[in-house]
Order: structure tokens, then C-alpha cells, then sequence
């Protein structure tokens, strides 16, 4: 069992291609062929599946493309305004209103930052309040204290069934929250599983066991009451999903998991458990247009990464995802990129992300 991490869908995969035919007058005066024609205009076609292995066999690709339906050569670039913030007041209203708040921290909030509120209540239910908001209830602790949006635990939890409610309600729910708190959720793309109060219970036993949690943050009684499902949803821009902020801290904290999506919750019988929802942005369209290099020329880029390694170890490319990456450059201002993000497991290291630039073809280096 690997520690959990604490911070931080595949979309329809298709194939465009749209040719027209005709004929042009060239400056010469000549007149172009018709096949010609229809060959500098025929609209580039990302594969739905790339499976290839290196003439010496180190680098191989087998890995459908996650891209946004309709996806084309040609995209818009896009910018980001600033980071969209909940509704303070219909937040303190919901989670806040009535309860009886025994500590309020002071904590300081960085330059060009919005300040960030904490309240512990006397019930033991907590709120963040700042670009974003954390709640956790009574029992959120448990439920965090095990890791259960952790991806090394996703796998055990998913197997498992919860019968108060089905997931897709659950997700309605934390919808109709995230509306009342000023979000838009058609901008989020949705997933979960469920959270079996026994695999819990087993969870919390071997975290005692590892010396990942001490027995007085053991919950005293797991029960059927607490049967919930995690929930979580990554923003989406014009149908292409946010490589957010968080994401380029490090090469660690790249993954496209569960534990890094920008909205995360966990959902019960007695209703929201936790939620936190951080780093979504306000987007604004631009006139310009960027064209992406052939899916075959930025795979060209990884294979060289590896061929030109001078032991025999190589890779196995298993995932590719097209996203579109927001950061803060050097002076602290949001900049975005269209990216192809690939998992691959390294013979030598073990799985790892590689970003590639998906206009220029360069790859990115985080620490």
C-alpha cells in the first residue's frame, strides 16, 4: 500500500477528415491538377488508436487518443481572465450560517492572491473560503485520513458496490451545489466511484498497520451509514479539458488522476461529505488560431527521446491525452499552451508523464 497524496474521462475519441476538390490558377498561370488540390486542402486526421514499435524496439506506443470530439488541426487559443471564484456569502450560507465557530486562523494570503478565510466549527465541520473553497463535515476526516481519492486506492474501491443512491445522482447533486455556489458544471467533465464502508474499514486497518495513521485517528464504528462515493470532475475549455496550475508544480504532480482533479468530493447518505473545488478559470476566446503538429511528428519526439539513450532502457507509451495547459510564467501571469500529455512506463523508473508541446513539438520539463 503506497502513501496517499492530499492535493492535488475520457472524452469521445473520433477522426476527422474533410477534403474538397477543384482547381486554382497558380502564379505562373498554371492551372493545378484536381488531385493536387485536394491534397493541400484534405484536413488532417488524428488517429483514434497509435500502436508502433521503434525499428530497435525501445520505445513502443499502444494507446487509443483522448481528444475532444470534432478535434481539428486548427484550434483558438485561448486565455485565461483570472481564476473563477465561488460565491462567498451563498457559501457561508450553506455550510457556514448558525454554527458556532471555534477558531479562525489568520492566514496570510500571497501577492496578487485572494485572501483565504478558515472557520473550524464547534460541530467539528470546517470551511476554506478564498479563490476556492475546502468543506469537510464531521466524518470527512476518515474519509480523507485513508486516502480514498488516492489513485493507488481506486482500484480496491471501484470493485465494490453502495446501493443508497447511484452515482450518477450523487453527481447531480454535487451539480446542483456547484451551481448554487456560482460554478457552471457543463464546464467539468464528471467521474466516480463508490466508497463500501467495509473495504473502508479494511483500508484503515492496514494505514494503522503501516504506520500511515496512528489508532486515535481511527473512526470508532464504520457502518453502512457511511457508504458514500468520491466524486470528482476536471475543467473543460471549448470541449478540451485544463491542465491546471497545481499540475505543473512538478513531475509527480502531473498525473491526470482523481487526487489532482480540481474538483473533488465525497458524497453519502447524509449528504456532502467533503468538497473542494480549486483552480478553475475564467476563459476568454481569442480570433487566433494556432496549428498543431501531426499526432506522427510529436511521437516522433519521445521516440528520439529514448532511442538516443545510451543504456537499453525504453518505454512503453500507454496513455495520450490532449490537453490544454494553464501555468504562471516567471511573472506570475497565467499563460496557456495546447499540450499532448502521455503516461508511459520506463523499464528503469517505473510510470511517468511526458508533455509535449502540441504546437511547436517541444517537450516541457517540470521539476
Amino acid at each position: 500500500m503506497k502513501k496517499m497524496k492530499w492535493f492535488y474521462l475520457v472524452l469521445c475519441v473520433c477522426t476527422i477528415c474533410a477534403g474538397c476538390s477543384g482547381k486554382s490558377v497558380g502564379n505562373a498561370g498554371k492551372e493545378e491538377t484536381e488531385e493536387t488540390a485536394s491534397m493541400e486542402n484534405t484536413e488532417y486526421a488524428f488517429p483514434e488508436k497509435y500502436e508502433k514499435t521503434s525499428d530497435s524496439g525501445k520505445v513502443k506506443f499502444n494507446c487509443q487518443l483522448e481528444i475532444p470530439e470534432n478535434m481539428k488541426q486548427e484550434i483558438h487559443v485561448a486565455s485565461v481572465e483570472g481564476l473563477y471564484c465561488c460565491d462567498k456569502e451563498k457559501a457561508w450560507a450553506m455550510f457556514g450560517e448558525g454554527k458556532e465557530v471555534i477558531e479562525k486562523p489568520e492566514i496570510p494570503a500571497d501577492e496578487g492572491r485572494v485572501p483565504y478565510d478558515y472557520y473550524l466549527f464547534a460541530d467539528g465541520e470546517s470551511l476554506g473560503l478564498g479563490e476556492g473553497i475546502s468543506y469537510g463535515s464531521s466524518n470527512s476526516q476518515y474519509y480523507m485520513n485513508i486516502g480514498v481519492q488516492d489513485s493507488n486506492n481506486q482500484a480496491v474501491l471501484e470493485e465494490d458496490k453502495v446501493s443508497f443512491k447511484s452515482g450518477e445522482e450523487c453527481i447531480t447533486e454535487i451539480k446542483n451545489t456547484m451551481e448554487e455556489l456560482g460554478y457552471h458544471p457543463e464546464d467539468f467533465v464528471f467521474g466516480f466511484y463508490p466508497l463500501n464502508f467495509q473495504t473502508m474499514k479494511t483500508l484503515e486497518e492496514e494505514y494503522i498497520q503501516e504506520n500511515y495513521l496512528e489508532e486515535d485517528q481511527q473512526k470508532e464504528n464504520w457502518s453502512q451509514e457511511d457508504d458514500a462515493y468520491f466524486i470528482y470532475a476536471y475543467q473543460q475549455n471549448e470541449g478540451i479539458p485544463i491542465f491546471h496550475e497545481l499540475m505543473s508544480i512538478a513531475g509527480i504532480m502531473a498525473y491526470d488522476t482523481p487526487d489532482n482533479a480540481p474538483v473533488q468530493a465525497v458524497y453519502s447518505a447524509r449528504g456532502v461529505e467533503f468538497l473542494n473545488i480549486n483552480n478553475v478559470y475564467a476563459f476568454s476566446r481569442e480570433e487566433e488560431q494556432v496549428s498543431l503538429k501531426p499526432f506522427e511528428d510529436i511521437v516522433a519526439v519521445i521516440e528520439g527521446k529514448f532511442e538516443n539513450t545510451s543504456d537499453d532502457a525504453g518505454c512503453e507509451v500507454t496513455r495520450a491525452k490532449f490537453y490544454e495547459r494553464v501555468y504562471l510564467d516567471e511573472a506570475q501571469n497565467y499563460e496557456t499552451e495546447p499540450v499532448w500529455y502521455f503516461e508511459a512506463v520506463e523499464n528503469d523508473t517505473g510510470k511517468s508523464v511526458i508533455l509535449i508541446n502540441a504546437e511547436t513539438g517541444k517537450e516541457i520539463f517540470l521539476p
